[in-house]
């Protein structure tokens, strides 16, 4: 496993994972995220929050088409197999 961390200019902590098979990219979307969900189009994430101040939305490029994304505990988790 090589862990690796990111930073994407959006204040959001970006860790990627390396592991034989497949990597795995966690995004803490913050406290507030625990009402989200994530949707896949193409190779996109498409993340909705639902906030005290109204709805949120992000993007976050997929590394490829294969990817499976879901969110628990308000960390997003895309997994892409090598």
């Amino acid at each position: 496993m090589t862990p690796q961390h990111i930073t994407d200019g959006r204040d959001t902590l970006v860790r990627r994972y390396e592991y034989d098979d497949e990597a795995v990219i966690a995004i803490d979307l913050g406290s507030e995220a625990s009402d989200a969900s994530v949707d896949v189009v193409d190779d996109t994430a498409i993340v909705v929050v639902e906030t005290a101040e109204g709805e949120r939305q992000e993007e976050f490029d997929l590394p490829s088409e294969g990817a499976r994304a879901f969110i628990k505990n308000g960390v997003l988790t895309i997994e892409v197999e090598s």
